[in-house]
Order: C-alpha cells, then sequence, then structure tokens
C-alpha cells in the first residue's frame, strides 16, 4: 500500500539511534548505492562526501562503465574494509533489498528516471541536479514522492551550507535588506570546443544502449563520453541545467517565491564555432517575473570568463529596499548597505575577513562544495527521522528550483515568453512552448 508523507517509511535494517562508526557501531547502517562512478567525476566526489558521514556505507556501485564500476568498487571497498558490489544495470540495483537509498549521478536524461524508479521501488534517493530533464518530469517525481513516502533529496548542497543557512535566516528574521526584490544570479566560465564527433563504435568498455536508456536511440560519437553530453540535447539541459540550478535555488530561497508567471529567455551559441556539434546555448539570459513584483534574472555565458561580475565567476546577489546581499562562490555571504558599503559577513572558508572582503574567488577554503557532505548527513537524519520534510532539498524544493532551469530551456527553444500558474507550475500557454514541455523516450524507458 502507498504511504504517505506522514507515515514511517525507513528501512528496519537502519537503527538511528546509533550513528557511529568504529567500536561499537551498529551492525546496520544506512546503505548505499553510487550511480555513477567514474573516476574523477562528480560522483566519486559525492561517494567520498558520503563518507564523511558515520553511518553511510557505500555497498554498491553501479556504471555502464567497466572502468568506472572497478575503479569506484576499490576505492570505496578499500576505504571502508569491506567489499562493494558492482552492478552495471541500474534496474538490478532495485532489486536489491539490502540497499536503503540510491545516489544517483548520472547524465541528465536519466535523472528523473532513476528518482521514480528507485523511490517506487521503496528506496530513498538522493539525485544530482538538475533532478529532471524536462518540466512534465517534475509533476512526476512530486507525485511518486507524496505517494511512497521516501525521502528524496537534491544536491543542492548549499542549502545545507552553514553560511547560507545563518544569513539567509538572519537576513529574513531582522529584515536587514528589507524586502527582497530582485535576484541576479551568474555563471561565467570559459569552456573548450568540443570538435565534430566521428560516427564509430562503442569502446568495449561502456554499454551505449544502457547509458542512452531513456533517450531515443542514436549512433555512438567519439565526442559525447564522458562529459560533452552536456551540450547535446538529446541528453544534456545545457549550461540552465548544469549550472544555472544552483544559482537561481539561492535566490528563490531568500525572495521566498515559488513558480514564476513569466519566463523568457533570449541568447544563442554566439561564441562556438559553427562546425561544432554543440546544440546548447553558450550565451544566455533567462529573466523569470514573480507574483508580488519579485525577479530573478540568470546569467549564463561559456566563452566570456576574462571579465566576470563583481570579479567573480559565479555568484548570487539579491537586492532588498535597504541594502543587497552577495553570496560568493567559496561559500561566504557579505551584507551591503543601501550605499554599497559592507555592513557585515557571514563566514564558512576560515579565511581572514581582510581577505573576504576583496571579490576574488581565487583563493583556497573549504567552499561551497564542502558542504555535500552535510547535505547527505541532512538526507541521512531525514530518513532516520522518518522524515521526509527534515530534507532541505526535498521534492517539492527542488522540483521548484529546477522548474526555473527547465522553463527557461523551454523559451529559449521554443522563442516564447511563457506564462505560467504561479500556484502550480502549470504552463498556460500553447504553441512550441507546449510540445517541448515534455520529451520522447525510447520505448519501455518512460518516466511515467
Amino acid at each position: 500500500m502507498n504511504q504517505t508523507l506522514n507515515s514511517t517509511t525507513a528501512s528496519p535494517s537502519i537503527l538511528p539511534a546509533e550513528k557511529t562508526h568504529g567500536d561499537g557501531a551498529p551492525s546496520h547502517r544506512l546503505r548505499l548505492a553510487l550511480v555513477g562512478c567514474r573516476e574523477g567525476g562528480r560522483g566519486i566526489a559525492v561517494g567520498d562526501s558520503a563518507l564523511k558521514n558515520p553511518g553511510l556505507e557505500i555497498a554498491c556501485v553501479c556504471d555502464v562503465d567497466s572502468r568506472a564500476l572497478d575503479y569506484a568498487a576499490d576505492r570505496f571497498g578499500k576505504a571502508q574494509g569491506v567489499a562493494v558490489r558492482k552492478e552495471k544495470d541500474f534496474r538490478r540495483v532495485l532489486e536489491m533489498k539490502d540497499i536503503d537509498a540510491v545516489v544517483s549521478v548520472t547524465p541528465d536524461h536519466f535523472h528523473a528516471y532513476s528518482a521514480v524508479m528507485a523511490m517506487r521501488a521503496g528506496k530513498h534517493v538522493y539525485v544530482e541536479k538538475p533532478c529532471a530533464f524536462c518540466p512534465a518530469e517534475l509533476d512526476v517525481i512530486n507525485r511518486v514522492w507524496k505517494e511512497t513516502g521516501m525521502v528524496f533529496q537534491q544536491g543542492s548542497q548549499r542549502r545545507s551550507a552553514t553560511s547560507y543557512i545563518n544569513a539567509i535566516a538572519e537576513i529574513k528574521a531582522e529584515g536587514l535588506i528589507g524586502r527582497p526584490r530582485w535576484g541576479k544570479c551568474w555563471y561565467s566560465t570559459w569552456r573548450q570546443p568540443i570538435g565534430r564527433g566521428k560516427v564509430c563504435a562503442p569502446p568495449d568498455w561502456l554499454d551505449w544502449d544502457l547509458w542512452q536508456a531513456t533517450a531515443p536511440r542514436t549512433a555512438f560519437r567519439d565526442n559525447i563520453v564522458p562529459y560533452n553530453w552536456h551540450w547535446f540535447r538529446n541528453w544534456g539541459t545545457g549550461e540552465c541545467g548544469n549550472n544555472q540550478v544552483h544559482f537561481t535555488d539561492v535566490a528563490r530561497w531568500l525572495l521566498d517565491v515559488d513558480y514564476p508567471e513569466v519566463v523568457s529567455s533570449t541568447g544563442g551559441k554566439f561564441w562556438m564555432p559553427d562546425d561544432q556539434d554543440w546544440e546548447w546555448p553558450d550565451t544566455q539570459l533567462v529573466t523569470y517575473q514573480f507574483p508580488g513584483n519579485k525577479f530573478i534574472s540568470w546569467e549564463g555565458t561559456c566563452c566570456t570568463a576574462a571579465h566576470p561580475f563583481l570579479g567573480l565567476s559565479t555568484g548570487v546577489v539579491v537586492y532588498g529596499d535597504n541594502g543587497s546581499v552577495l553570496f560568493r562562490p567559496a561559500g561566504d555571504v557579505a551584507l551591503y548597505d543601501h550605499k554599497g558599503a559592507l555592513v557585515k559577513e557571514w563566514d564558512n572558508t576560515g579565511i581572514p575577513k581582510s581577505q573576504q572582503i576583496t571579490n576574488t574567488d581565487n583563493r583556497s577554503g573549504a567552499g561551497w562544495n564542502d558542504s555535500t557532505h552535510d547535505h547527505l548527513r541532512n538526507f541521512a537524519e531525514a530518513i532516520w527521522e522518518n522524515n521526509p520534510r527534515l530534507a532541505r532539498a526535498d521534492a517539492e524544493t527542488a522540483t521548484k528550483s529546477t522548474f526555473l532551469a527547465l522553463a527557461g530551456n523551454v523559451s529559449q527553444l521554443s522563442g516564447e515568453n511563457l506564462r505560467i500558474d504561479p500556484r502550480t507550475g502549470a504552463l498556460l500557454s500553447g504553441g512550441k512552448a507546449a510540445e517541448l514541455w515534455g520529451r520522447e523516450y525510447e520505448p519501455g524507458w518512460e518516466v511515467k
């Protein structure tokens, strides 16, 4: 029988009263299956962060790349002192009765499928952003989350950064910038061209059919794996899905907004050579108008890192009636008055204040990425406490923030300004945007 969000859904093998490693540790831990674990990839970093948390165990690694499987099983097996199972096919992981949760760090086209199928199999889910490939999948995620009562956490690790939590709570409670009105978000980098891929047989270490999973089948090309899939529309979501979710999530958090009323995107492939396989914009500006005269803008530039805004390659500024707050990429937060004078900082890096005041991200320190292990601990605590709402980036929060990126892509591809129901996120306009709201699936791999 399906369970509601008020149900107790944790696996009976989990002992919430004791969460320590070492002597006296319980024999049963929260057992994770790490899906997506190539050497040097995000999955390995997430796995390393997971093992910083007492009570978490990587019991299984899953990847369609046999080299990744061998590497990850060896790495995490040595780290834990126990053998780690290897599995190529994600669907077999869902059959493992002793796996409590799935950590999905895969290409974007597989995120929603892995999350939905895992929850239906009675497993909790930690999935990297964006949690979906198209807006229609967001509704499916929310429905299944509510029906199953499983814990869902998107990898929006800034939600677990102490500096961000403290700053936003204090700014809201004390009205430090007055009424927040506009969140300006940006990402400026210099990405290399990906060339024109050559159609060829996939390497023997890669199961190309399983890699494509939900996506309609195409021939293998030698410039897709392991990273350039981001820039192909069949598998990736461009810079919006790759990075925007992180930053507009922070702005949405402080502005206290849910769904926008209007979404408008402009831009294009202005810098990448015409002979490249790159299909998404390399330059994009997306704007979101919310009820109550609140506004978020996102600027994504893949080829203009020479002169970033405020000297920062990435960041968020939220402007209010009486001041502004800057969220820097290293994890610290700076408050300014209405004249631009620095008033207060929240430190998450241990760097002296004299260094923090300078607007530069070329410095050492833990940075926002260090909050990943805190985010995973929050995920585990939500499971131990049998409380899906305890997860800081639960399905409701995650889908609203991911919606902004995916709706921005729909506006860009359709050339239309989207009219949205701000209560539900439903698309009110028709035309090409309605056609792009979902996607075509490979038969047997539908997200439904």
